[in-house]
């Protein structure tokens, strides 16, 4: 009988040991950080982002290549089926690391009187956390595990260093110049997730949830692409 994609997949370890042992140290001192202060919490979302954004970048079409998961591509299941569960295990670790610190932060701000904490919690640090997911995963479908996490990291790093503006004048004149901001802002969220953590300058109206459905469409485009993509099954003969 043929396992579920599911079972298959955490039977075949997606992530590296190495990189599941620094998710948990991240984990700890995030847990810690927030025990003693609860505010701290996008600090300790911001390095367990930077940790997904390796994690979640498993690589799918060079591992299924090479014969990786030929038992279940040669199942009944469908492609689709499989490419789907085969993100959500990808980012289920980050995904429930971020979980587990920001309600043990939601947990000691409730102890200490505090409020208004739990809206803030499932606001846009949530979706920093799917942005993550989304486009790491995506955007390393076709390449070596890990590979689209150390791509996209050496060009935040790029940034930094040339301290480039990513959001730009806030200003507009008129419609055109607003809705160009708008997209602009949604592209650098989009490209910098961590721009939704902490206080920075405020975004254009709309640039949120637009860097959010753009997320959103890149994943369903590789969801959808995934099937018609030849991966040279082994096992098919």
């Amino acid at each position: 009988m043929t396992a579920s994609p599911l079972r298959y997949f955490v039977g075949v370890s997606l992530h590296p040991t190495h990189g599941l042992a620094v998710l948990a140290g991240v984990t700890a001192v995030g847990l810690w950080t927030v025990s003693l202060s609860p505010s701290e919490l996008d600090s300790a979302l911001g390095m367990l982002l930077f940790v997904q954004m390796f994690l979640a970048s498993t690589g799918f079409l060079t591992r299924a290549r090479r014969g990786h998961f030929d038992p279940i591509l040669t199942s009944s299941f469908s492609r689709m089926r499989v490419v789907v569960v085969h993100w959500l295990m990808s980012v289920l670790p980050g995904v429930l690391a971020c979980a587990v610190v920001s309600a043990v932060a939601w947990g000691v701000d409730w102890l200490d009187g505090g409020g208004g904490f739990a809206t803030a919690v499932v606001g846009r640090r949530l979706l920093a956390v799917a942005i993550v997911s989304a486009v790491a995963w995506s955007a390393g479908f076709a390449l070596a595990r890990g590979a689209a996490g150390a791509l996209w990291s050496a060009a935040l790093v790029a940034l930094l260093l040339r301290r480039s503006d990513l959001l730009g004048s806030s200003a507009a004149t008129d419609a055109a110049s607003s809705a160009a901001i708008t997209i602009r802002h949604a592209a650098a969220v989009l490209g910098c997730p961590f721009l939704l953590l902490g206080t920075h300058a405020p975004l254009a109206p709309g640039s949120v949830t637009l860097a959010g459905c753009a997320a959103a469409v890149l994943l369903l485009s590789v969801w959808r692409a995934a099937p018609r993509v030849d991966v040279y099954l082994r096992g098919a003969a």
